[in-house]
């Protein structure tokens, strides 16, 4: 009795094991989270299939993809291709936008926000790591703002950093992401956005990756994120 309990144990635990298998399998950057799970909510109500998802840092999701468990990579086209994944296409997803958020007790000049002689400290992702970083340099010296706030710039790891010193009023003002402000909007004094033609434009895209899939679930997503629905989730969320 024991033996056939035990057996079909097994049998059922292959069976789901299996079933995991058929999922597509989404791996992101955490910064885009809550449009993921929108957008995954919304295709799951349409379509009753899963797609199973994989957050973390983009070196994370990068290794997790090379591994040949992901199907897609959610992320800047410029870093997917330097992490050299295998990849048979990219799905464009929207432009990445850059915007100056500022700390509850502090409210930036309208005119001109990074020339307020009253700022202290500004911070802004590594440019060498991130995405926004690099934008960030390439926003302060295209825009001229470089040399006012030479001594007052504080070069942090990541986005997440970045508001992290924002909301604890460490800094007046700092460089995100617009999708990651909206996220945090409610602890944020405000936020700027920033003209895009003093940065690079910045590519956000599903990569999908050259292995093995189940191609019916992975096409009919990929053709509903050309729908109205997962447009608006899309836009919503600062793409």
């Amino acid at each position: 009795m024991k033996r056939i309990c035990l057996l079909t144990l097994i049998a059922l635990s292959l069976i789901a094991s299996q079933a995991c298998a058929e999922n597509i399998v989404l791996a992101s950057g955490a910064g885009y989270k809550k449009m993921v799970n929108a957008l995954v909510a919304e295709y799951s109500r349409q379509s009753g299939d899963t797609v199973d998802k994989i957050y973390g840092n983009m070196a994370r999701v990068t290794t997790v993809a090379k591994q040949g468990t992901v199907h897609l990579v959610l992320g800047d086209a410029v870093f997917l291709k330097n992490a050299n994944l295998t990849l048979q296409k990219n799905v464009p997803l929207g432009q990445g936008k850059l915007v100056l958020a500022y700390s509850p007790r502090f409210t930036p000049q309208a005119n001109a926000p990074l020339r307020d002689s009253r700022i202290t400290r500004v911070a802004l992702p590594d440019g060498k790591k991130a995405i926004y970083g690099k934008a960030a340099r390439q926003y302060l010296t295209r825009s001229g703002s470089a040399s006012a706030l030479k001594d007052k710039l504080l070069e942090v790891a990541t986005v997440p950093q970045v508001f992290s010193y924002i909301a604890t009023d460490e800094v007046d003002m700092g460089f995100l992401n617009l999708t990651h402000a909206l996220n945090v909007q409610d602890k944020l004094g405000g936020y700027i956005v920033l003209e895009q033609e003093y940065y690079d434009p910045i590519s956000i895209v599903i990569g999908v990756m050259d292995i093995p899939a189940p191609e019916e679930k992975l096409n009919a997503f990929l053709t509903f994120l050309t729908s109205p629905e997962a447009q608006t989730i899309i836009r919503k969320h600062g793409l």
